[in-house]
This record gives C-alpha cells, structure tokens and sequence, in this order.
C-alpha cells in the first residue's frame, strides 16, 4: 500500500522575487513566512522557507542595496538610471539623495546652528548672516584649537627643559 503525503512546496518566481525584497528591506523570516502561502493558501513554515528560498535569504539584502545605490549615483550624477527605471530630473531632489548618500555612507552631518542664529534663520535672516555667523564659529574653532595647541606645545616644552639631564 502507497501511502501519500501532501506535495511538496513548490515556489512560484514571484514568490521569489517577493522574498528577495522583503529580506533586503529587513523583514523577519517569520513575517515573511505569513506573506509566503503554499498551494492550500496557508502560510509556510521557516523551514519551508529556509529550504525553498536559501539563495534569496541569503543575497536579498545585498542585491536590493546594489540596485538602490545603483540607482542613487545615477540619479545624483544624472546618468542614464538602470533600464526599466524612469529618470530623476528634479535637481532638488537629486541634491537630497545627494545629502543623504553623503550622511549614510561618508559619515557627513549638518552643522547645528546656535539658538540665536536659528531663531534669525526662522525669522527670515538672509543668508549673508548666516554666512557671517558661520565663518565667526570656524574663527573661534581655530582660535580655541590654536590655544589647545599652544598650551599642549609649551607644556612639552617645559618637560624637555624641566626634566634630568640623565647623566
């Protein structure tokens, strides 16, 4: 007697796809189990979708970041984006993505204003204020580090004088 079991799981390439982007926008495994359904519309197990979708676990995250970044430069140098990609010409917001790919990957931040320069900038300050205030904050940075500089020197200083003659 041939006993018979429920057949297999067998993804469909949608079912692919689908894992693919929700791995690479960081969705658990088992949300991902819930979205998944086999043939009786029943969500898989993790099992299921350890064994059925190996490769997709493991390169999704991977290949949504290349197409993103890749899509990203394009945008920001304004070359031809990926085929079946339309085109960003808005040059505000390719100066965003610009600023954003500068934070995420380079570690670049904007600089806080101090409460009153802000306050003036909220009010409607021109831009030369803003400028001026800028350029009085990199003064005072430099002099402040230039006094840091001075006293760490003539400290070592007083060391290499101060010291033994060790003979």
């Amino acid at each position: 007697m041939v006993l018979r079991g429920r057949p297999a799981f067998q993804p469909t390439t949608e079912q692919r796809k689908n894992v693919e982007v929700m791995v690479g926008l960081g969705i658990t495994e088992e949300k991902i189990c819930l979205i998944v359904r086999d043939r009786r519309d029943k969500p898989i197990s993790r099992n299921s979708l350890r064994k059925h979708f190996k490769k997709e676990l493991e390169t999704g995250a991977t290949k949504l970041n290349a197409q993103v970044g890749n899509f990203m430069v394009s945008t920001i140098f304004g070359a031809k984006p990926p085929d079946g990609v339309t085109p960003i010409r808005d040059e505000h917001v390719r100066g965003r993505l610009g600023e954003l790919f500068l934070k995420a990957r380079l570690g670049w931040r904007e600089i806080d204003l101090d409460p009153k320069e802000k306050r003036r900038a909220e009010r409607g300050g021109n831009s030369g204020e803003l400028a001026e205030a800028e350029r009085k904050r990199i003064k005072d940075a430099e002099r402040q580090l230039d006094a840091k500089l001075a006293r760490l020197v003539s400290g070592i200083k007083a060391g290499e004088t101060g010291g033994s003659s060790g003979g």
